[in-house]
Formats: C-alpha cells, structure tokens, sequence
C-alpha cells in the first residue's frame, strides 16, 4: 500500500516536471488559477435582483366577485327573456303592411324610381361640376339649394356602393368615381365663393369701423340712421329745401332743342 502511493505521487511529480520544461507555449492557465476553474458559478455577474415577475398561480386574479355576481345574475336574466324575443317573419305574404310616408327625408338616400341601386348608364348620366366664376353669380339662395342639391347626390352614390358591395356587383364604381368628382368640384367652388364674400364683408365691416360717417351701431327699428352726414352737407341741404320752387309758366331760354 505504501509502494502504489509512492508510486503514484511520482507520477504526479514527473508529470508537473514535464509541464514545467515544455518548450512550446502550455494553453493551460497558471497554477495558482486553478482551484477558481474547479468551482462552479452560482450567482449572475450583477449584484441586482432579477428583474422576473413572480408568477402567480391563480386564475381568479383580478376578477371582482361583485361584477361576477352581476354578470351571473345577468345572464340568468337573458337566458330566461330570449324565449320571449319574437321571432322575425320570413315569408313576405305573412307580413303586415306598413305605411310610409312618399315625402318622407329618408327618400333622398335612394334615386327618382326609389331604388337601392342604379345601373352604371344611369350613374354616368351627368355634367360637369359649377366653375367658381359661375357660382359667383348666384346669391345665397342659389348656393344655399345647389350645396344641398349635390350633397344628396353624393349620398345616393354612397347608398349604391354600400349595396353593391353587400350583392357583390363589382360594376360602375369607375362612373361612381367620376360624378363623385364632378360633385366635389361644385362643393368645393361653393366653399371657395362663401369665403371670398367672407373676406369682402370682413374688409367692408373693418372699413365701416375706421369711418367717422359711419355707425354700425345704429338701430333701424329706431329710427337711428347708420350714415352719419358732417354739418356742412347738411345745412346745403336745409338751404335747398327753403327755396320756392321755379314758377310753372316760366318760358324756357331762346334756345329750344328738338
């Protein structure tokens, strides 16, 4: 038993003498550094805590009793009224008639045959939209009309589309295109001709504020006058309402016109 210890520490021995004389660079690190490769790492580099959330094994988290209770007690409440629910009436022959009013406001949604859907001929029938010079011809009334006059239009086209996509008919959405586009071109002359008399009315009321002659104030229900005249016209005008008129038989000069 001693001999194979002896042996086997001169093993040991020769084998550290052999590294020690290697005449090709050893990977292997010093001596002194291997009782730190021996261990094993425990803990991460940082000192800081993990930041993991805990996880928490219950399902229930979060939810309130009370709202569960109330959500319970409502589906209770549905389950026992759907029986109550009419039941919608398939057949058309079974069904109660139903008056509608021909002037009701909803019609403008449809066209003049008060259908949900027009063919791509009749949506292509139209003009060209108003130019902003011909719209600044028409008063208050006429802009107030043809603004509402293309915005039902526009609501129609909408109506089209919106059937056209629940029946899947895929034709005339490039003639719903170009009216739309003609339609946006008249709304828009529109909003182009009310913001230049905007602008006018501004500059005029701006204008009226700096003139002296001018009460923006005044009450014609009163009696109160918006103009105010400086004295000088008006006592012209008292000497000319003084004067007796010319006489009736006076003759006129030698010179007589034809």
């Amino acid at each position: 038993m001693h001999i194979a210890m002896h042996c086997t520490s001169r093993s040991l021995l020769a084998g550290a003498f052999r590294l020690a004389v290697q005449p090709h660079p050893s990977t292997l690190p010093p001596p002194f550094l291997l009782p730190a490769f021996t261990t094993i790492q425990r803990a991460t580099f940082s000192s800081s805590p993990s930041p993991q959330a805990r996880k928490d094994g219950n399902p229930n988290r979060g939810i309130s009793p009370l709202r569960r209770k109330v959500t319970t007690r409502f589906a209770k409440r549905v389950k026992k009224d759907i029986a109550n629910i009419p039941q919608p009436v398939l057949d058309p022959r079974l069904r109660s008639a139903v008056e509608v009013d021909e002037d009701h406001g909803l019609w403008e949604f449809f066209g003049q045959e008060k259908n949900s859907l027009a063919t791509p001929v009749e949506i292509s029938a139209h003009g060209r939209g108003w130019t902003v010079a011909e719209l600044r011809r028409k008063d208050w009334d006429d802009l107030w009309r043809l603004w509402w006059v293309c915005l039902k239009d526009r609501n129609r086209l909408a109506t089209f589309e919106a059937e056209k996509e629940r029946i899947g008919n895929l034709y005339g959405e490039e003639e719903s295109k170009k009216r739309r586009r003609e339609l946006n071109v008249t709304l828009g002359g529109i909003k182009h001709v009310l913001t230049e008399r905007w602008y006018a009315w501004e500059n005029a009321r701006y204008a009226a504020m700096e003139d002296p002659e001018v009460n923006l104030y005044a009450d014609p229900d009163k009696g109160e006058q918006a103009l105010i005249r400086p004295q000088e016209e008006k006592k012209v005008e008292s000497i000319q309402d003084t004067l007796p008129p010319p006489p009736a038989d006076e003759k006129l000069g030698s010179e007589v016109r034809a």
